[in-house]
Formats: structure tokens, sequence, C-alpha cells
């Protein structure tokens, strides 16, 4: 099959060539949102890839890939990111930006335009079947942690949320917990959902009472506000969607004169690096961060190299950590 040129798409758009080039090189302000817009369908139809990523590739001299994560202060995605640029060859560079939904699409789009080879997309993406089939007609690499249950036109890496969710769960119960409190946001990624519905189809099966608390964002206020909520519940533990949240709450529920673990257990999810010097010292389930980015890193740039290599779905196993902030209450 041919690889697409600009003269293509200018045939398409029924522009010039110097018209495609200024727009697609950001440099296209003078011309009207209807010219603009046809050029970037034109370019969209046929797959061309800007010259700047594919003198990239030919040369193989320098590459840029890029990152996107839904914030950078949340400690997770910020370790991931550090990760990242760790493991990062002397001719790769990294491009980083943050945004979730539509914002998450348009940075994917703006790391096309500027020539990025490869997307990493730690990120909620609205249309993740739509920007994995244009990445992939303009020969872009892409390597997705979310979005990855029916996405076929990216390499995969994620973590077994649903073990972590049931993990929570098992641990609660061998507790002696009956009646537990699930504090997440109020709209999950499909990661949280992962986690959040096998914690509550998990107590189900064993009949203990799920008490749902949502939150504003997955940060330490947000879980500090949502202590009043949770002690109301009546539960007798809390499983927090994030260790950002399940700190908040402990710290929320000491303001009130409420002890943890004496008065609720609490269990995490992440293992960020201050769970353990927390104090109490906080229960959560551990995801390798610096092995989910080594993978994905490792896939993307086998994809830069080869785009006919086979699609790759790797899943990665978490586990629990058990330290101070639950207790049995048997």
């Amino acid at each position: 099959m041919k690889k697409a040129s600009i003269k293509d798409v200018a045939r398409i758009a029924d522009v010039s060539i110097a018209t495609v080039s200024q727009i697609l090189n950001n440099k296209g302000e003078r011309f009207s949102e209807a010219t603009r817009a046809k050029v970037y369908a034109a370019r969209d139809e046929v797959g061309y890839v800007p010259n700047l990523s594919a003198r990239s590739l030919k040369r193989n001299s320098h590459i840029l890939i890029g990152v996107i994560v839904p914030t950078l202060s949340l400690p997770y995605f910020g370790s991931f990111v550090q990760a990242i640029q760790d493991l990062l060859p002397p001719n790769v560079s990294l491009s980083i930006m943050s945004g979730e939904q539509e914002q998450a699409n348009e940075a994917v789009e703006r790391l096309a335009e500027n020539g990025a080879s490869g997307i990493i997309v730690v990120s909620q993406l609205s249309e993740p079947t739509e920007v994995a089939q244009l990445l992939k007609q303009r020969g872009i690499a892409m390597v997705v942690t979310e979005n990855h249950a029916k996405l076929e036109d990216a390499d995969v890496v994620y973590t077994k949320d649903n073990e972590g969710g049931r993990f929570a769960a098992e641990h609660l119960l061998q507790q002696g917990h009956q009646h537990v409190a699930l504090l997440g946001n109020q709209v999950f990624t499909d990661n949280l959902a992962y986690r959040a519905e096998a914690f509550k189809a998990t107590m189900a099966e064993a009949g203990v009472k799920v008490s749902e608390i949502t939150t504003h964002n997955l940060s330490k206020q947000s879980g500090q506000a949502a202590a009043m909520a949770v002690s109301i519940s009546h539960a007798t533990a809390t499983f927090a969607l994030n260790d950002e949240l399940a700190i908040g709450l402990i710290s929320g529920l000491s303001k009130m004169g409420w002890r943890v673990p004496d008065d609720m257990s609490v269990i995490g999810y992440d293992d960020t690096d201050y769970a353990a010097f927390y104090q109490p010292g906080l229960t959560t389930i551990h995801q390798p961060v610096d092995e989910i980015a080594k993978l994905a890193l490792d896939i993307l740039m086998q994809r830069i190299e080869n785009a006919k290599t086979e699609r790759q779905k790797i899943a990665v196993d978490v586990n629990l950590v058990e330290r101070a902030s639950t207790k049995n209450v048997k």
C-alpha cells in the first residue's frame, strides 16, 4: 500500500500543498476554520504522517514520544512519568501532557501534530476507538493503560484491577467486617470501575452491606471532606479507590476524634511511596508502577521500530500490602 503524501492531502482537501503544510505545522491561523477542518479531515482520511514524524522515523536519529496522564498532582501519575524519564534511551525525548476525556483526546492530537512517533496514554479517552484508529492510520504508535477492555487498535499494559478490588474485599471479610463503605470519585475511569465492581461483587456474595460514598475527585482534600459521610454510614471499614482518598479520610476522621483502625479500618489502592510512612501505616493494594512504566515504554519503542509487530496486551499482577490501618473485629 502506497504511503500517503502531502499531495494526497492537498488533492482531497482541494487546497494547495503550501496550505496543507502551513496548517499541519500549526501556522494556519490566517486560514478559515472550514479550510483547516477540510485539511485535518483529509489528513485523517489518507493516514498522512506529518513530515516531522516521518523524518524522525526514517533517520532514527531522534524520536519524540508523549505521555498523557490525568493529572500530575496525584503521586501515582508523577511516579509513572518519572519512571519513564529514568528509562528513556539517549535518542528519545519526552513530552508530558495531562487531561481526561476530551482533554486527553486533544492532547493526543497535539502530540501527533508535533511529530510524536508514539504516545503512552495513562488517562481515560472519551473516544478511545476513534483515537486509536486515527493514530494507526498515521503510523503513530500507541500504548494505553486505560480503555483496554475493548480497544483493539493499540497495545495495552494494565493492572488486574478486578483482582485488586477482590483482594481488598477479602481482606476486610477475613477481619470480620459486616458493613463497609466504598469511597470513590463521582465519575469512574475504567480501571476504577473494575476495582469498585469487584469489591462490591465479593462483598455481595458474602452478604456484607456496602455503603457507597462519592467525592469530587481523588485527592486527599476530598477524602478528608468525606469523613463525616463515612462516619454516619455506620460502616466499620472503608475501601478508598486510591491512597490519596484513604489518607485524606484518615486525617478527616482524626479531626473528628475517630481513631484508625480502632474506630474505623481503612484500606487504599496504589501503594504510593508515602503509604508505608503515614501513621498508621496504610494497608493498600500495591501497583508496581515502575514495572508498568517499563513495559509500556518497551512496547511503545518496539511498535515504533516495527509497526507490524503483533499487538501486545499485558496484564500486571497486584497484591495486598497489610499495614496498621485495618483491624480484626471478630
